[in-house]
């Protein structure tokens, strides 16, 4: 199974979220275009998928390995292939200014060491045309700033809950990276992975977090999840178990 047949077949899941900066001059000085969108992850998507999972995994500051967590960045897409499950992916589009800036100064950086005059007028230059040229075209650069990922679930005892009819999957690898929090990336990515999961026809969703994470347990609460008892062992302390099932009330 390739990261390709990862887009979701049955509807086209590419959602664009309009984001106004707070004032005209933020705006200009992120050189940002203040929007995001969210679609499914493809194969050429794979590196980004690989690098999100990865500052996930090191923003919770636990061992992963009881999850098999170098395992599942190896065999990616996994459990998360369809027709069962998918990877999203947020991506907003950075306007070509800002790569430029991070260019010229990664190159003013690199002439003043080697302080090199003509190096230095050259590097201006080639700076100045790229400026014009996209000051007619435009161009804009996508970014990938958060994901998420659904997966089928079975229970094994102790945990089995019984309900062998019912259909459950599991929400994963929620991440959105720090520059972009309070911008509503991460809320837009769970109401995405929550309408993936009814397409998929699941009967309920499964998460776990940790109790420090006071925000985003708010959040879930928000989309309707409640608490629950553990359905797997997690060797950590101060886990949060939740679930949602699709039309409660």
């Amino acid at each position: 199974m390739h990261l390709r047949d990862l887009a979701f077949q049955s509807k086209n899941r590419l959602t664009e979220k309009h984001k106004m900066s707070q004032s005209q001059s933020d705006a200009i000085e992120q050189r940002t275009v203040p929007r995001f969108t969210i679609s499914p992850a493809t194969e050429n998507d794979l590196a980004d998928v690989i690098k999100l999972f990865t500052l996930y995994a090191e923003s919770l500051h636990i061992d992963l390995s009881f999850q098999s967590f170098t395992e599942e960045l190896a065999n990616l897409p996994g459990k998360y292939a369809p027709p069962t499950g998918q990877i999203l992916l947020a991506r907003r589009e950075v306007t070509e200014p800002e790569s430029l800036r991070s260019q010229r100064d990664s190159g003013r950086g690199i002439v003043d060491e080697i302080n090199d005059p003509s190096s230095r007028e050259r590097v201006a230059a080639l700076t100045t045309v790229a400026n014009g040229i996209n000051g007619i075209n435009g161009l804009i650069i996508p970014e990938s700033i958060g994901c998420v990922a659904v997966r089928p679930i079975s229970f094994s005892p102790p945990f089995d809950r019984g309900g062998p009819d019912v259909k459950r999957c599991e929400m994963k690898r929620l991440y959105t990276l720090p520059s972009t929090r309070g911008q509503g990336v991460g809320r837009e990515l769970v109401r995405e992975i929550l309408d993936v999961a009814q397409e998929l026809g699941y009967d309920e969703m499964y998460l776990d977090t940790l109790s420090t994470m006071t925000a985003a347990l708010r959040m879930y609460e928000k989309y309707g999840f409640v608490r629950t008892e553990a359905y797997y062992h997690n060797p950590n302390e101060g886990v949060v178990f939740l679930v949602k099932k699709f039309g409660a009330v």
